[in-house]
C-alpha cells in the first residue's frame, strides 16, 4: 500500500512542505443509473493505521470554458463533484491532517475553531469525525472529468458557503483510475482552518454555492 506521505516535496530550507497527500485506489464502479464513478482511496499512514475517503465524480454534465483563441487557448471543465466518509479511515485522515496543519490542541473558548477542533485531538481520530458527505464545486485542470476511465484527471475543488466572508477553501484532487492513484495536494495554507472546518461537519454537507440550481 501505497504511503501517504509518500510524494511531499523536498524542500532544503528545514520547512514542513505542503501537505501532499497520495493514495491508492482500492475501490472503483461506474454507476449507469447516475452517470459516475465511485471511487475509494486508501493510504499506509505507518506509524499509524491507513487512512482514507471516498469520492463520487460525474462523467456527465460538465460545463467547458475557455479562455484564448486557438493554440494559446486553456479549456477548464466545471461540475461537482462529492467526497464522502470511509469511516475511522476517514477519521483518521482528518486527524493527520490536522496534526500535519498543526492544529492538534487548539487553544479553549477560541469560538467556533474551539467547537469545530474539540479539546483533545489525537491521530486515532476518535475525536475528528468526517462528513457523511461534502459536495463541492470542481474544475478539471486543461483535463476532462468526463473522460476520467482513459485519461488522468487534474482537478481543483471549491468548498463555498456563496457569502462574502464566509468560510471557503480549495484543494487539487488527481484521479488516475487506469494507475489506481490518486491525490489530494494542498492549494494554499491559508485554506487549512476552512478545509478542515468543511470535511468535520457533521451529516451531507453541500460546500457548492451552484448545487441544484444555485448561484
Amino acid at each position: 500500500m501505497i504511503h501517504v506521505f509518500c510524494n511531499l516535496e523536498q524542500l532544503e530550507d528545514g520547512l514542513l512542505p505542503m501537505c501532499d497527500m497520495t493514495f491508492d485506489i482500492v475501490e472503483k464502479g461506474y454507476d449507469e443509473a447516475a452517470s459516475s464513478w465511485r471511487l475509494g482511496f486508501r493510504a499506509d499512514a505507518t506509524p499509524y493505521d491507513p487512512v482514507g475517503f471516498g469520492a463520487v465524480i460525474p462523467v456527465s454534465g460538465w460545463r467547458e470554458q475557455v479562455d484564448g483563441e486557438g493554440e494559446e487557448a486553456f479549456r477548464s471543465f466545471w461540475g461537482p463533484v462529492t467526497l464522502h466518509s470511509r469511516g475511522h479511515e476517514s477519521d483518521r485522515l482528518l486527524a493527520l491532517m490536522a496534526d500535519y496543519y498543526g492544529v492538534a490542541e487548539p487553544p479553549e473558548k477560541r469560538g467556533l475553531l474551539s467547537q469545530l477542533f474539540g479539546k483533545n485531538v489525537g491521530i486515532s481520530g476518535a475525536t475528528w469525525k468526517f462528513a457523511d458527505s461534502i459536495n463541492c464545486l470542481a474544475v478539471g485542470i486543461a483535463s476532462n472529468p468526463a473522460l476520467i476511465a482513459d485519461d488522468v484527471v487534474r482537478m481543483k475543488l471549491f468548498f463555498d458557503e456563496g457569502i462574502d466572508n464566509g468560510r471557503y477553501a480549495e484543494v487539487f484532487f488527481d484521479v488516475d483510475i487506469r494507475g489506481g492513484i490518486g491525490a489530494l495536494n494542498e492549494k494554499d495554507e491559508d485554506y487549512r482552518a476552512d478545509l478542515l472546518h468543511w470535511l468535520s461537519i457533521p451529516g451531507n454537507v453541500t460546500a457548492n454555492p451552484y448545487a441544484n440550481g444555485g448561484g
